[in-house]
């Protein structure tokens, strides 16, 4: 094959193999949302059993995945921690911790998890920095960081509501429906 003719297939595929895998492109495929919120549990980074899972890595929804809760010494992958930080449970965008990048955030939402069927997308209204003080009842919105999987940026939106903060050292149990789709706020029933 000619270096011509190569560079005119190089000319046309590449284009074509962007869009397709560019995040918020009309060539980005669709993933259903996902119908019925998971049900974990984070256990306090500051007084909690080391071998628990403390973080919440929303990034792994995108797709077919789900979210995760991963333990933060053996993953970097995660979006916010739960916290108890001046005897008050929170949970802490990445931003908080020096040397880490504020790429995450929370915000807390005043309808009920059930009523909340979309979340804004600007970063602007998420703390990305300073702890979100969390109590039972209360729902939050959730920004992702990028995902670092991807070139071009693609976050997942989450919302989550706090069933039960309980025990010593505390645990966070609560709810969490996401999106799985690149920039998309919504979310089914």
């Amino acid at each position: 094959m000619s270096i011509r003719r190569l560079l005119r297939l190089a000319a046309v595929a590449l284009p074509s193999l962007a869009a397709l895998t560019a995040c918020g492109d009309s060539g980005d495929p669709s993933f259903p949302l996902p119908e019925e919120p998971l049900q974990t549990t984070l256990y306090d980074l500051v007084d909690g059993p080391i071998d628990r899972p403390s973080a919440l890595n929303i990034v792994s929804g995108r797709g077919n995945g789900i979210p995760t809760t991963p333990r933060v010494d053996v993953s970097g992958q995660w979006d916010v921690v739960f916290a108890v930080i001046d005897g008050q449970p929170s949970l802490v965008p990445r931003g908080f911790f020096d040397g880490l990048e504020v790429s995450s955030g929370v915000r807390a939402l005043q309808p009920s998890f059930d009523d909340v069927t979309v979340v804004t997308g600007e970063a602007e209204n998420y703390e990305a920095v300073d702890p979100t003080p969390v109590a039972v009842g209360q729902t939050y919105a959730i920004r992702s960081r990028p995902d670092p999987s991807l070139s071009l940026p693609c976050r997942v939106y989450a919302k989550l509501e706090v069933l039960d903060l309980e025990g010593d050292p505390v645990r966070l149990q609560f709810r969490i429906l996401w999106n799985p789709n690149c920039d998309e706020t919504t979310f089914s029933g």
